[in-house]
């Protein structure tokens, strides 16, 4: 039986799958790196040869990485809109808390993590569902607050998230977090006053 770093072979395998995932992550947050199986093995300090007894591709390793941080994202907004007075504040609650989450975890690289260089449905299907999960919580907001108006609806959530993609690049261009954190909630707050008008 080989040798293994953990009680139990299930915790030992836990344990390398982590490292492989964290060697993974460092890698994916590099501009520079390259997702490789060499690369990703020679990081996380194991034969290169034994990365699939762990993982079925190098790729998988990618959906790992993205994985570990769209499910909280998506339950971090959630929460916070639910915590929300009013379908106004769940509009600022929505951008400002998006902008929490990018700067927390660094929008611009995960982005690029779920861009995969070959074709990867899991990563394609997570960050889509993403998408689509936070513009419907989003539409859910502005349909409560336009009831009296629903032809403003698509531009409300239109402009909306014009905020926060004006965000996330400011974000990524390392601009300061609390500046652009406060600048994308007052924008989002104007917006839910000028169309409520």
């Amino acid at each position: 039986m080989p040798k293994i770093a953990a009680p139990t072979v299930a915790e030992h395998r836990e344990m390398i799958r982590t490292r492989l995932i964290d060697a993974a992550e460092a890698i994916l947050r590099d501009p520079s790196g390259r997702l490789t199986a060499g690369a990703v093995t020679s990081a996380a300090g194991i034969a290169r040869n034994s990365i699939y007894r762990y993982v079925d591709s190098v790729e998988d390793l990618r959906t790992l990485v993205v994985d570990r941080y769209l499910p909280d994202w998506l339950t971090t907004v959630e929460a916070a809109m639910q915590a929300a007075q009013t379908p106004g504040d769940r509009v600022v609650a929505w951008v400002r808390v998006n902008l929490e989450q990018a700067a927390a975890t660094g929008h611009g690289w995960l982005m690029e993590a779920a861009r995969s260089q070959a074709p990867n449905a899991a990563v394609d299907e997570s960050v889509t569902e993403a998408h689509t999960g936070m513009r419907d919580t989003l539409a859910g907001a502005w349909s409560d607050l336009l009831r009296a108006h629903p032809d403003r609806i698509p531009i409300a959530a239109g402009m909306t998230v014009g905020i926060l993609d004006a965000g996330f690049r400011q974000l990524d261009r390392g601009q300061p977090v609390d500046l652009v954190i406060r600048l994308g909630a007052t924008a989002a707050r104007a917006l839910v006053g000028s169309l409520t008008v």
